[in-house]
């Protein structure tokens, strides 16, 4: 399953070391990482996928050798954790979102090692076209993906578009968050990391906050919210995200 074995001591090390990761991420998730640990001691299938996505992202990011891949799946879960969910099931989901698009046998793996509601959770945030399962396949483009994706979204519950708004963010401010450190001449070269041209890069994360506004809208209409509080806390980060768009358009608009 995994190559080695952690005490919760030193997962709790590692969960600590993501603090710095963005700004905003930290200001928004004074428990987060509290509440990470209470579930790792508590719920074994979280502390399997904190250990998992530690062993199989341990690559460093390409733009900046201080960070891991493992950390945007520990934010993402972090920001869940607070303000959204406390069942063992979402935060498992939240730290394993990628799996299936980033891990040889990573499709395999979900299945044979988590429930059903966790496996459909990953795979409903997963892309078109990525999964490893596929990955034999002719590919969509990258703008073919997004569509899809956005398909997707226009039709997710509450809880699916919360894991996927806290996964938005996390991308998003973390983006922002090396930019702010950057002059105007390295951000130019920044470009040259994503993996789609600025301008698409612009236009799929201000359409995925129209969407997502519209979404939270119907479900709110639908009474799908199980309570005044989801509602309230996906509003708030939905006008965050909106937010961080703006501040991504202005400091690559120079």
């Amino acid at each position: 399953m995994y190559s080695k074995s952690y005490t919760n001591e030193e997962l709790f090390k590692i969960l600590e070391a993501t603090e710095n990761l963005s700004k905003f991420c930290e200001e928004n998730t004074v428990l987060g990482r509290f509440s990470l640990k209470s579930s790792v001691k508590l719920y074994p299938e979280v502390k399997k996928a904190l250990i998992y996505i530690i062993e199989n992202y341990k690559k460093q990011r390409k733009n900046n050798p201080d960070k891991f891949g493992y950390m945007h799946c520990i934010e993402t879960a972090s920001l869940l954790a607070e303000h959204w969910f406390y069942e063992p099931d979402q935060i498992a989901a939240a730290l394993l979102h990628d799996v299936r698009e980033d891990i040889p046998n990573g499709e395999q793996y979900l299945k044979s090692n988590y429930n059903q509601h966790i496996v459909h959770l990953v795979k409903e945030l997963t892309e078109k076209d990525k999964s490893w399962d596929t990955i034999e396949q002719e590919k969509a483009t990258w703008k073919e993906r997004k569509l899809e994706e956005m398909k997707k979204i226009s039709h997710f519950t509450p809880e699916t578009l919360a894991l996927k708004l806290w996964d938005q963010i996390s991308n998003i401010a973390e983006t922002i968050n090396d930019l702010e450190k950057l002059s105007p001449e390295d951000r130019q070269k920044y470009r040259e990391w994503f993996n789609a041209d600025y301008d698409m890069q612009i236009w799929k994360y201000s359409t995925l906050s129209d969407i997502i506004q519209k979404r939270i809208q119907i479900c709110k209409e639908e009474q799908l919210f199980q309570n005044d509080n989801e509602e309230k806390n996906l509003q708030k980060f939905a006008n965050s995200f909106q937010w961080l768009v703006n501040t991504l358009k202005s400091l690559m608009d120079f």
